[in-house]
């Protein structure tokens, strides 16, 4: 009886291991909509999980991915059809299937178009002992286009990790998520960024660090 009981509890300690190693994490890809254009007009690195935004700048456009004029999306993914207009500056579309979207601006079609490509990807976790919070070096660097990125939180917690550009300005949020304290590591796909100097930061309860980056074509 002993023995039986000692199983099921390593049992149910291995389970929930494996559920904890393949938590997925999710991420804000900004689309920008002026000039009769999506820019960047191709995502290539979305997961299921992420959110697509797109803003409009200038213009009164939509994003549309119902089935018309030559859109096409996967099986089982929702359809869109949203005004991008000075009365509705944002469409925010979370990925929940993997595959191909086709989406355009109806009013000008089939010029203006734009595709995401999603795929199935997870936050990888570590079995290091955490001592406290830390941020560590991205690796490789320099990269191109992808590198990876290590933090440890000693405690549960809200985890944001997003990256800027060396304007300041915030390029992709790469984690939004809570996570148990645990060590983790998350792969940045920078394909359609530029060379150059990015930054990452991290906050997490109180902790809040940033560290410098360099991506080389």
């Amino acid at each position: 009886m002993k023995i039986t009981k000692t199983l099921t509890i390593l049992h149910a300690i291995v389970l929930s291991v494996f559920m904890i190693s393949s938590l997925t994490y999710s991420r804000t890809i900004i689309i920008n909509v002026s000039n009769f254009s999506f820019n960047p007009v191709s995502v290539t690195n979305a997961v299921v999980g992420d959110t697509i935004q797109w803003n409009r700048v200038e213009g009164s456009h939509t994003s549309t991915c119902n089935g018309t004029n030559g859109t096409i999306r996967p099986a089982g993914a929702a359809p869109w059809d949203a005004p991008l207009n000075s009365n509705n500056v944002t469409f925010k579309y979370r990925i929940q299937v993997a595959g191909i979207y086709n989406y355009v601006c109806t009013p000008h079609a089939p010029d203006m178009a734009g595709t995401i490509n999603a795929t199935v990807s997870s936050i990888s976790q570590t079995n290091e002992i955490v001592r406290g919070y830390k941020l560590s070096q991205n690796f490789p660097n320099p990269f191109n286009p992808s590198t990876k990125i290590s933090f440890s939180i000693p405690v549960n917690s809200l985890v944001l990790l997003k990256v800027y550009n060396n304007m300041g300005k915030e390029v992709e949020t790469l984690l939004n998520e809570n996570l148990n304290a645990s060590t983790y590591e998350v792969e940045w796909n920078a394909e359609n960024q530029s060379s150059g100097i990015y930054y990452y930061k991290i906050h997490s309860g109180n902790f809040t660090e940033v560290k410098k980056m360099i991506l080389i074509r």
